[in-house]
């Protein structure tokens, strides 16, 4: 019997900026690293509302602080060190619903596996709305790695990233 050689060569995975979801960005990171994959790590963004020509020179500015503000915290997701071991692209995309637009970013950019965190829901909320990670599985063009948040650790660091 012939020994499976897995080849992963592009690496997705979505940052909401949450703890979870940064936890899951170290664990791709360290697959990429591994691999020496190119990981594209995608921030989407719900569309901004306007509403009426009044408004919208005023919102337009805060919008557009909004994504430079977030384009800085996304540069900084990832250690300067690690960037130098492995090629990181940071993707901003603004879209809805949320899983769609990864599953569609997955296959834009041929990756071969999207690492993304799970969501632990409490309550009503576990049956009133559907886990991202359950619906870009049902989709995904690619394999999916999914990273659990209870108890796991920042794979780069000896902290509880949850």
């Amino acid at each position: 019997m012939k020994s499976a050689v897995i080849r992963i060569q592009n690496i997705l995975v979505p940052l909401d900026f949450s703890e979870a979801s940064k936890n899951a960005v170290y664990f791709a990171a360290a697959l990429a690293q591994a691999h020496n994959a190119r990981l594209y790590v995608l921030q989407v963004k719900e569309p901004f509302p306007v509403h009426g020509r009044i408004m919208a020179g005023s919102l337009e500015h805060v919008q557009k602080q909004r994504i430079h503000k977030e384009k800085d915290q996304l540069a900084q997701v990832i250690p300067a060190k690690l960037k130098n071991s492995i090629a990181v692209e940071e993707i901003q995309v603004t879209g809805m619903p949320f899983g769609q637009v990864i599953v569609d970013m997955a296959r834009k950019l041929g990756v071969d596996l999207i690492v993304i965190a799970s969501q632990a829901r409490k309550g009503l909320m576990r049956f009133l709305k559907k886990d991202l990670a359950q619906q870009v599985l049902q989709k995904a063009p690619c394999s999916v790695f999914v990273v659990r948040c209870s108890g796991s650790r920042n794979v780069f660091s000896d902290e509880s990233r949850c």
